[in-house]
This record gives C-alpha cells, sequence and structure tokens, in this order.
C-alpha cells in the first residue's frame, strides 16, 4: 500500500495543474466530473456563498458505515443546508482504511471532492500534497469550539481543518470486579497498573485488554505517559528518543504476565472482550456506549474510568484524542459555499445530530447538555478529563506511509518475532525516509 501511494503522490501534482487549464472559467483547479454545473459564487464572502449561483459539491467520508446513518445523514444534514439553493452535495462513503488511498487517487485525478472527512492527523499529509484549501480566519467564530479539541487541525500558523465528530479514549473497568478484588482506588502510576493487571487475572478473564482499542491506540497513549510524543509540534520524528522503545516494552510486558493474550484478539466481527466480560480493563471511547448499555455494562456498579496513569505519579496522566475532521479541497470550484457549508455543520443542532448517531464526541460541550449524549459515561469520562488529551495519532506527513505498517510492526514484537528496539528502529526508518523522499 505504501508505495503505491507513493507512486500516485509522485504524478499527484502534475495532474493538479492540469486540470487547473479545464476548469470553468480558468479560475479553478478541480475537473471533477460530478460538479459539472459549473457556476461558481460571484459574493466576496463565504458566509452567504449558497445564496449565489449554482452547481454540485461532493463529499467523500468515513464517518457513516451503514446506509440508514448515511440516509440520516443526507436528510437531516445535507437537505438543511441546501434545501432552496442552487447547490447540492453527493456523498460518497468509504472504509477508513480506504479513505488515504481515495483521496490521494482522486487528488492525482485532479477530481478530489469539495468536502472532505479526514481522519485527525492527516492535515499535514493532506497539505504536503497541497491539498486543502485554508479555512477562512473567521470561519470559527460564534462556534464555542473547544481549544483543546482542535488537535490537529492546524499545519504551520494556518487552519487547514475542523474538529467534527471526535473520540476521547479512557480506561473503562469494572468496578464490581475491582471491588472483589479489595482494589478500591484507581492506579497513579503505570507500575501500579502493572500490579493490578496482574491482580485481577482470573480463569476466566484477563485483567486488561491491550488490545481493546487497537494496539496502536494504546502505544501512542503509553508514549504519553513515559513522556513522549510520536511526532514534534512541527512534524518531526520523536517517538525514537527512548520513550516508543518503553512504551512497546509495557505491552509486551503485559502480554508475558498473562493479563492479555494477542491469540484472544477478537475476530470476524465478535465484540470487544470488555462487552464478552473477558477483562477487567481497558481502553475504550464514547462509541463503544451502545455495546456496553446493551451488555447491561454502563451503570455505576459496573463500569468506572481513569486515564491512563504516568510512568511517575508527579507526572500527568494521558486520554488519547483522535477523531475526524471537516475540510475543504484546495481544488474545490465552490470553496466558499464548502466553507459556509463546514461552519453550518458546526453549529449546535446540525453537530448534535451528527454525533449522536456514532456516537461522537462534538468538540463544543455546550451541545450535550438536555441530548442523549448527556448519558454516555465514557464521552463524559473523556470530556472531565480532556485537560489529558495530549496524545494522538498522526501530525506528520510521514504519517501516509507509517499508518499502514505501525500495527504490523507492533504486533511483531508483542509476538517476540522481533525486538522493541528494532520495531521502533524499522518504524522511525519508515519516518525518516518518508520525510527525505518529500511530496
Amino acid at each position: 500500500m505504501r508505495l503505491q501511494r507513493r507512486g500516485l503522490l509522485a504524478w499527484a501534482g502534475a495532474a493538479a495543474a492540469a486540470a487547473t487549464l479545464s476548469a470553468c472559467g480558468g479560475k479553478s483547479s478541480s475537473s471533477s466530473t460530478l460538479s459539472s454545473a459549473c457556476t461558481p459564487s460571484p459574493t466576496p464572502t463565504w458566509q452567504d456563498a449558497k445564496s449565489y449561483g449554482s452547481g454540485r459539491l461532493n463529499m467523500l467520508s468515513a464517518l457513516y458505515q451503514d446506509q440508514a446513518s448515511q440516509d440520516s445523514y443526507a436528510n437531516n444534514m445535507l437537505t438543511g443546508f441546501f434545501a432552496g439553493t442552487g447547490y447540492s452535495l453527493a456523498a460518497t462513503y468509504t472504509s477508513l482504511d480506504k479513505l488515504p488511498d481515495k483521496v490521494i487517487t482522486s487528488l492525482a485525478a485532479g477530481k478530489l471532492a469539495d468536502v472532505l472527512m479526514p481522519g485527525q492527523g492527516w492535515v499535514p499529509v493532506l497539505e504536503r500534497q497541497n491539498a486543502l484549501a485554508e479555512m477562512p480566519a473567521d470561519i470559527t467564530d460564534g462556534l464555542n469550539l473547544d481549544q483543546r479539541l482542535m488537535t490537529g487541525c492546524y499545519w504551520g500558523d494556518k487552519l487547514f481543518a475542523l474538529p467534527y465528530a471526535l473520540d476521547l479514549t479512557v480506561i473503562g473497568y469494572r468496578t464490581d470486579v475491582l471491588a472483589d478484588a479489595g482494589i478500591s482506588a484507581p492506579p497513579r502510576t503505570l507500575d501500579e497498573l502493572r500490579e493490578m493487571a496482574k491482580q485481577l487475572n482470573a480463569p476466566d478473564h484477563g485483567g486488561f485488554d491491550v488490545f481493546g482499542a487497537g494496539v496502536v491506540h494504546l502505544w501512542a497513549m503509553l508514549v504519553g505517559s513515559y513522556g513522549g510524543s510520536l511526532f514534534t509540534p512541527k512534524g518531526g520524528l520523536a517517538f525514537n528518543d527512548g520513550t516508543g522503545v518503553k512504551a512497546l516494552d509495557y505491552i509486551i510486558g503485559l502480554v508475558k504476565d498473562g493479563t492479555a493474550d494477542p491469540a484472544k484478539i477478537p475476530t470476524g466481527g465478535a465484540q470487544p472482550l470488555f462487552i464478552q466480560q473477558k477483562t477487567a480493563m481497558s481502553p475504550m471511547s464514547s462509541t463503544l456506549w451502545p455495546a456496553l448499555r446493551r451488555s447491561h455494562l454502563d451503570d455505576e456498579g459496573h463500569l468506572g474510568f481513569f486515564p491512563l496513569p504516568p510512568d511517575q505519579a508527579s507526572k500527568d496522566p494521558v486520554v488519547l484524542q483522535t477523531g475526524t475532521q471537516l475540510a475543504v479541497s484546495r481544488q474545490s470550484q465552490f470553496k466558499e459555499v464548502a466553507f459556509q457549508f463546514c461552519q453550518y455543520a458546526l453549529q449546535s443542532q446540525p453537530l448534535l445530530s451528527a454525533v449522536s448517531m456514532l456516537p461522537a464526541v462534538p468538540p463544543r460541550s455546550d451541545v450535550i447538555a438536555g441530548s442523549q449524549l448527556a448519558g454516555n459515561r465514557v464521552m463524559s469520562a473523556g470530556l472531565a478529563n480532556v485537560k489529558y488529551a495530549t496524545a494522538s495519532l498522526g501530525g506528520c506527513p510521514a504519517w501516509i506511509d507509517l499508518e499502514p505498517v505501525i500495527e504490523g510492526q507492533l504486533m511483531a514484537a508483542i509476538r517476540g518475532q522481533q525486538s522493541s528496539d528494532m520495531t521502533v528502529g524499522n518504524l522511525a526508518k519508515v519516518v525518516s525516509d518518508s520525510l527525505s523522499r518529500g511530496a
């Protein structure tokens, strides 16, 4: 996958340049076959752009996987914005793992959708390819966005994306299981967490499911717990400073303790081990809430939370911040309309409708009170600890090359096929090689 993406990127710039010559009136760099009604808005401002001109916009998203949710989004969101205007929007949905390749192939062909919903952490990748339009400076005015939930929206000092449907990963635990074991307080350090996990091991369940939210997610959190990060604020390599090895060694230690077993990772769409009541603790985010309710594990008698503890009690714990963002293609013929749609999507009622279907964390907490999201205890735990949401995925142009291989490398070390040092060295080389190649 990595070689395929790099090959496509090599000729993306030429294709985009050719598209500039063929766009309507020579004013745009989009040659999208679906945007056939080429009447860009003449208005000088984006705030009322949909009131002028006409055309068909396209959106590329991996946010909704089932037809019912896609239909609901179209009826509640798209119709609500485009009704009575000369514009419409056609949504294309794909799976999260296929989204990057679809973005890159569309970009190379000069047919990138007007509105994009990239995963958090992908802005540096897309901006290196000149794919994104810079957001208007005033687009966030009046939206009450939580600045702590805007991780990865900026590249340099420019705003290229807006937070939309987010996840905050904390550690969930079975309060009844811990109480039966005589444990009355959450762990203060990683050492205490490991000892607690060993104490909670039992014939019918493990102590800590390191694979519950995905091993990459936990590794990123642990890097933060050891005081590091995957990348620097400017997108440079950072996890090879020793924290990446320590984080991986910690996971391997939990497996050696018998706390977790890679052979027991659910497959074929099976529920996570926590839902199966086969583990006492597990990383989790708000999207797990419906399954917790169906399994009757949602009440305080069964479920509690804490952020991942640090390696030393004097340091801060860690919450992982991931999710989906809103962005606008630089190739779009209708950038102003797309900007207005993004701003509309983050207004209270449209946003609440969109995130409630998942459910995901909205980037503005004022929409939660009085809604069904208020009862989502995983979400509440994440927001209560949002000041610790310093760990994230992506944030580097090399993420396009690292993301496809990172899980396989980590699992090879966990299964004893290679050392932690070799694994982190391999991953660091992928990043270094990618950055040295450039766009």
